[in-house]
This record gives structure tokens, C-alpha cells and sequence, in this order.
């Protein structure tokens, strides 16, 4: 069996479980940004073709790694990037509604907010239980609604959300719906289609493993054309031959993903590195990847201590993740138990007063094992 871990570099006897914060750079990743140092330290030898060929390349890459055309891939730095283009790019009426989850990662929040001073109303939905149901959704959609948006998996519970079933209720009453699949993508297979959403946004920090400032977005090509954006960066605008005109230049409608790219897309010492994260995950199969988390997952949740341990996430079955959230029975303690995991090497996560654990492909049994015996042992 590989030793996934070997494709990391060391963590000098620290244990990294915070996947879903922050994932660390593959080596051969690593490699790959030396490279973008070298011809960026000599530019002869990054010939003008760079400009093109890094963002397409790593568009090709993400294309295939959620299941859609490679030119429908919008490269942003970040999930909000995707998300800040639909809520200034969509043609806003006064009292149209937006739909998003009370207590949802800020980030599939905020955007939407800054809509309300043009007269849209934002609903954050105060979900029954820990998350929003697909019955939530539908009750609370009016003739007015216009989007929804959401997480995949919630930051907060490890809890996948239903997203099928949220989109099967969006297209019926035509409804855009956009998912943040920042906490699944890298950890599971993920498959634009059967979500059925009609835009994704995601971060590539977390899961894939990328450089900070790393992330993109798709959304159906009749959404992505109904964006009303005053954005128009050359390399997406200007053919060559435009390029070689002298005289004036002119405006000219684009509708392509090119042309909702974040600027600057021969950004080396991030695209570079990231395609290659990509490709990892892509060689080694997501399925293979989900399989080696849920083990560790399996570990984590079968040996904490019912008496002093609370689960928060699921316990097993279908909206289970990769992220396990759990709380001490006197929840005022998760703080220093935290601090206590942190002093001994041990990164976990601290949200809302639970902690979070994410492990990843580069951890393993043994590393569970240590956290399990801190747990146990957290004065």
C-alpha cells in the first residue's frame, strides 16, 4: 500500500489535523512552484506562451476534477471571488429574495448582504436542526425568491447538506442555486451534474491542497451571460490580432468564463503549484481519497469516550463528511482542551466553542490514536 504520507514534506512530529482550515503543499507540488521561481528569476526563459498556457492548463485540470468543460472554469483566489460575481453581476430587482442558511460559513453570507441597501431582502433561514433541510427550503421559498445559496458541507457540523434534493426544488421553481463545495472537493468525488447546482464556488487551500489565494468558480453558461459586470481584463478581451492594432480600441460583448476570470491568470507562483495539487488528487482518485479519510474518521469516532465526548457530526451513513465535530460534555472546556492539543503539536480546529477535526490523505491510524489518548487525558 503507498505511504500517502511520504508525499508531504515533514511535519517534525506534529500532528496537522486541519485539513478543512488549511492543507498542506504537496512535494511535488513544491517541485512545481521551483520551477515558477526559476523562469520567473530568469524571464527569458518564460516565453509568452506562459500567459496562455498556465491558466488553461489549470483550467483543464479543475475541469476534469468536478466534471465540466474546461472553458466553463472561471480561476478565482478565492470562494468568495465566484460568489462576489454573481451577487454584482446578476440583475437585481427591489424585493427580490436570496436564501441562505443561518449560521452557514460567513462567506456564502456576506456577499449577499451588501444587497440589501438596493432593496433586496437576504432571509437567513434558522435551520430546526443542525442544518437546512431540503423541506426547509421549499417552505420557505416565495414568488419572490430568486437564489439560493449554500455549503456542500457545513463547516460548522460536518454535515452534508442534501443538495440534490435542495436542487431538484430550485429547478422547479426556478430558483438559482449556488453550492460552496469548499469542504468537499479534495476529500470526495464531486460531480457538477448529479449536485445539480447551477454555480459552484470553491477555495483551493483547504482540501486541494493549494497555495492561499487559490479558488474557482463555474456557474451554466445561460447564468454565466446573464452577468451584467463591467470587467473586461485584455488577456480575456483581445484577440492577437487586436493586439497588434494601433488604432482605437473598441468594446465588444464577451460572455465567456475568460472574461470572469480574476485578473492577472499567469499568476505562476499560484497556478502553477495549484495544477499540480490538482493533478494529485486527480492520479491518486478521490475515491481512493475518501475511502483512506472515512477510515480515520471510522477510528476517531469509535474511540472517543461517550462519557466525556459529544458528537455533533453524523455518526455514520450518507451526510456524514471528512469533518468531525465534537464537543466535551462541559462544553465551556473545548477551549482549553484546544490549547492543551496545540501545546502537545496536535492542530485541530476551534468553531463556536466545538472542536473540529479534519484529517486528510497525509494522516494516518497512529496519528488518530495520539489525538484520541489526548483527548482522553485534556484536563
Amino acid at each position: 500500500m503507498r505511504d500517502y504520507r511520504k508525499d508531504f514534506a515533514s511535519f517534525e512530529g506534529n500532528i496537522w489535523l486541519n485539513a478543512a482550515g488549511e492543507g498542506p503543499l504537496p512535494l511535488v507540488a513544491a517541485e512545481a512552484l521551483k520551477d515558477a521561481v526559476r523562469f520567473k528569476c530568469q524571464p527569458a526563459l518564460a516565453d509568452r506562451s506562459r500567459f496562455s498556457s498556465v491558466p488553461a492548463d489549470l483550467k483543464r485540470s479543475l475541469g476534469r476534477l468536478i466534471g465540466v468543460h474546461d472553458k466553463d472554469v472561471i480561476l478565482g483566489n478565492s470562494a468568495s471571488y465566484g460568489l462576489h460575481l454573481l451577487a454584482n453581476g446578476i440583475p437585481w430587482q427591489v424585493r427580490d429574495e436570496i436564501l441562505v442558511m443561518q449560521n452557514d460559513f460567513p462567506t456564502n453570507i456576506l456577499p449577499w448582504l451588501g444587497l440589501e441597501q438596493k432593496g433586496v431582502k437576504v432571509i437567513q433561514i434558522p435551520p430546526q436542526e443542525k442544518v437546512l433541510s431540503p423541506q426547509e427550503v421549499g417552505k420557505t421559498i416565495t414568488p419572490l425568491t430568486r437564489l439560493l445559496c449554500v455549503s456542500h458541507v457545513h463547516s460548522f457540523t460536518g454535515i452534508t447538506l442534501e443538495i440534490e434534493k435542495m436542487a431538484e426544488i430550485c429547478r422547479k421553481k426556478k430558483i438559482i442555486f449556488v453550492v460552496n463545495i469548499s469542504q468537499s472537493v479534495g476529500a470526495m468525488p464531486v460531480n457538477v451534474a448529479a449536485l445539480g447546482a447551477d454555480a459552484i464556488v470553491a477555495a483551493g487551500y483547504k482540501w486541494l491542497c493549494g497555495p492561499y489565494g487559490t479558488g474557482f468558480c463555474w456557474m451554466k453558461p445561460e447564468l454565466r451571460e446573464r452577468l451584467q459586470l463591467n470587467q473586461a481584463y485584455w488577456i480575456a478581451f483581445l484577440s492577437q490580432e487586436e493586439l497588434k492594432n494601433e488604432g482605437p480600441l473598441c468594446w465588444k460583448e464577451v460572455t465567456s468564463a475568460r472574461k470572469f476570470d480574476v485578473f492577472a491568470t499567469a499568476n505562476y507562483f499560484n497556478f502553477v503549484p495549484f495544477k499540480t495539487c490538482v493533478d494529485y488528487w486527480l492520479d491518486i482518485g478521490l475515491g481512493t481519497v475518501r475511502t483512506h479519510n472515512q477510515k480515520l474518521v471510522d477510528k476517531l469516532i469509535e474511540g472517543l469516550d461517550p462519557d466525556q465526548y459529544v458528537l455533533i457530526s453524523p455518526r455514520e451513513g450518507r451526510l456524514r463528511s471528512d469533518l468531525v465535530v465534537i464537543s466535551h460534555r462541559e462544553k465551556s472546556r473545548n477551549n482549553d482542551i484546544f490549547q492543551q492539543l496545540s501545546r502537545q503539536g496536535i492542530t485541530t480546529a476551534l468553531w463556536k466553542g466545538n472542536l473540529r477535526v479534519s484529517p486528510h490523505l497525509y494522516n494516518t491510524g497512529e496519528e488518530i490514536d495520539v489525538l484520541l489518548e489526548s483527548l482522553r487525558k485534556a484536563q
